[in-house]
């Protein structure tokens, strides 16, 4: 007569949840500490808005409660209920029961899940019985805490007994578990460091970005989970929850998966690393990848001091760790330390293949580095990351080009960057901090230094181009009008592209109210002493249209990649700090009165704005009206070298 089988056995789920009751005991046990045991606690002096927002803490965010204690506890309840597989005795004899193999996966399976899911559903009613003795009760948070916490439990649960069906030994199973949980964030940030070497010009890749942030579950809550708060506490919420559900049945797809795996392993396999004949190449070659990018990577940062900083000696790290890689994952496959005769020509093949694709991106074998799009191409262009002189609104700004004459100089400004791609890349390698000079006139300058330089077009076609350049900065090469530094200056300091960066956020309708001049020199009974001067209100509208044709015509707002002896003798001392009010906003607070001449902080209201010019010589017409009131360019609007001369 045929032994009848089963697909569900309750006494080794009674057996699984006495056995292991420390795991869901302390499990719940946190959580009580956490929700009800808080509110009981402190429920005197809660109100509803805290019992809103208290459960809904505890969701959102990379690293929050829910998702920290469903790692470790789904990692720990695997283990623990899958923990037959990893002893050949143990595995032999559970499964010589008369069980199907689904019974028996199903029977642990569901056991393990019942130790978060059972206690999740206590704490959820003794919360709701606590809250409703004090009168605080906000019965959707807490059930929103409930739904999300299981979904989370049911993700990462069931991700750790998919990577527990891998394996054969115990300790291997938490070290897959965490490996894979981070090895997509990981791996993109250590590819993108790795092409950035390989890669002249590399700043990034998007796609391998959101890839990677959908394929690491922590970073995935990050981006996807938050609170809305609304107007009021009131009305807080939790966002994200179809992101939660998507995670949710990912978990069912792991734990179907985990069932496949399972009804094909082999009981052999128990005490080995990868239970799963065809998963062993692809652990041994993974391990060697990662060795290789990691490890290579580290050594090549530590020993920088002592070796060429080049792709090349990058390579050479990356091939002695990927060789070692190799071959510890071939002993831990085979259990042996002996493994060099078997597994050296695989580890030769893996190297040679790494070594070809590394090449491959270090000469350029795609055309990455060489691409330059035409103009017809660009929409808009982006130029930022450069650090230029004078320290005002432009010191770091973000250029945005959609001229087409001034997106050509940009393209030619590329391309000659490009042409030099072999100087560069030596600059970028053993470039040090800026350092000056004393002049013969006493004057300190700057002879050499460098600016960062990211470039970010906007296709036609809706797609997005970025690349990053370090270019090194010189009085020679400053002279040289081919020159990248050269070409960038004069780029930067085109008639009228200040005006837009300046001014181009000014409305037509907002009004000029304020012009503060700062730092202007007053001869005193010593050394005199610097002041801040308030423009007249009857000066505002001559002096905003002398600075307008200044910027225009390219006489104001010049900008420097030097401290050179051009950018102290022409840019003052001296700002010029234009304070506007802005019509759209100032509807919303007519009833504020703002003096023309007051100090732009005084009117305590968010309708005005303040754009920040260091006044230059070379302002003939802004120069000529502020001599007209009272400020003789000469004695009171110094010139930086005046002021260096002047301290010394």
């Amino acid at each position: 007569m045929r032994s009848a089988t089963s697909y569900f056995n309750f006494t080794l789920l009674r057996k699984n949840l006495s056995r292991f009751w420390p795991i869901w005991g302390l499990y719940g046990l946190l959580w009580l500490m956490l929700l009800p045991v808080n509110i009981l606690v402190n429920g005197e002096y809660m109100s509803r808005v805290d019992t809103r927002i208290i459960p809904l803490g505890f969701l959102t965010g990379s690293f929050s409660t829910a998702a920290v204690f469903s790692f470790f506890f789904g990692i720990l309840t695997a283990m623990a209920v899958f923990s037959y597989l990893y002893s050949s005795r143990s595995a032999a004899f559970l499964h010589a029961l008369p069980m199907r193999r689904e019974g028996l996966f199903l029977t642990n399976y569901l056991s393990g899940l019942a130790f978060m899911i059972v206690p999740n559903i206590v704490v959820f009613l003794v919360s709701v019985v606590v809250e409703t003795a004090f009168g605080i009760l906000v019965f959707s948070s807490l059930f929103t805490w409930l739904v999300v916490t299981c979904c989370l439990n049911l993700f990462f649960y069931s991700f750790a007994v998919f990577c527990g069906m891998f394996t054969g030994h115990i300790l291997a199973l938490p070290a897959f578990y965490g490996i894979l949980n981070m090895l997509a964030a990981g791996l993109c940030y250590l590819l993108q460091n790795m092409a950035s070497r390989f890669l002249f010009g590399f700043t990034g890749a998007t796609w391998m970005e959101d890839v990677a942030t959908w394929l690491t579950p922590i970073v995935f809550l990050a981006y996807h989970t938050s609170i809305d708060y609304g107007t009021k506490n009131t009305e807080a919420c939790f966002v994200g929850l179809g992101y939660v559900f998507l995670l949710a049945l990912a978990g069912l797809v792991f734990a179907a998966l985990a069932l496949s795996v399972y009804r094909r392993r082999q009981l052999e396999s128990a005490g080995d690393v990868v239970s799963v004949g065809w998963v062993r190449p692809v652990f041994q070659y993974g391990v060697a990848f990662c060795c290789a990018i990691a490890l290579g990577t580290m050594f090549d940062n530590i020993f920088s001091s002592l070796l060429p900083s080049s792709a090349w000696v990058l390579l050479a790290w990356m091939l002695v760790w990927g060789a070692f890689g190799c071959f510890v994952a071939a002993m831990l496959l085979h259990k042996s330390f002996w493994v060099f005769k078997p597994c050296w020509k695989g580890c030769a093949v893996f190297l040679a293949c790494l070594t070809a694709a590394m090449c491959l991106m270090e000469l350029d074998g795609f055309g990455f580095e060489t691409r330059v799009p035409s103009t017809a191409q660009i929409k808009s262009v982006f130029i930022s990351d450069i650090e230029t002189h004078p320290d005002d609104n432009l010191h770091w700004a973000t250029y945005g080009i959609s001229d087409p004459e001034l997106i050509e100089a940009v393209t030619e400004l590329h391309q000659r960057i490009v042409e030099e791609k072999g100087q560069l890349e030596e600059t970028a390698n053993t470039r040090t901090s800026s350092w000056v000079s004393a002049d013969s006139d006493g004057l300190d300058l700057q002879t050499e230094g460098g600016t960062d330089l990211r470039l970010k077009y906007v296709l036609n076609d809706g797609s997005v181009m970025e690349r990053y350049y370090y270019l090194p900065v010189t009085t020679e090469t400053l002279e040289d009008p081919n020159s990248p530094d050269a070409m960038l200056q004069a780029l930067l300091n085109t008639p009228g592209l200040s005006e837009d960066m300046y001014l181009g956020g000014v409305a037509e309708d907002d009004r000029l109210v304020d012009a503060v001049l700062t730092n202007v020199w007053q001869a005193g009974t010593s050394r005199g002493y610097y002041t801040e001067e308030y423009l007249p209100a009857e000066a505002l509208t001559e002096l905003e249209e002398a600075v307008r044709a200044d910027l225009a015509a390219g006489n104001l707002g010049r900008r420097y990649l030097l401290e050179d002896r051009e950018r102290l003798e022409n840019c003052c001392y001296c700002d010029l700090q234009l304070t506007y009010r802005s019509a759209e906003t100032a509807k919303e607070s007519q009833g504020v009165k703002i003096p023309s001449t007051a100090p732009a902080g005084s009117a305590h209201q968010a309708s005005t704005y303040t754009i920040t010019i260091t006044l230059q010589k070379s302002a003939a017409n802004t120069m000529a009206v502020l001599e007209k009131y009272g400020f003789d360019p000469d004695t009171m609007l110094l010139s930086q070298a005046q002021r260096q001369l002047a301290d010394n």
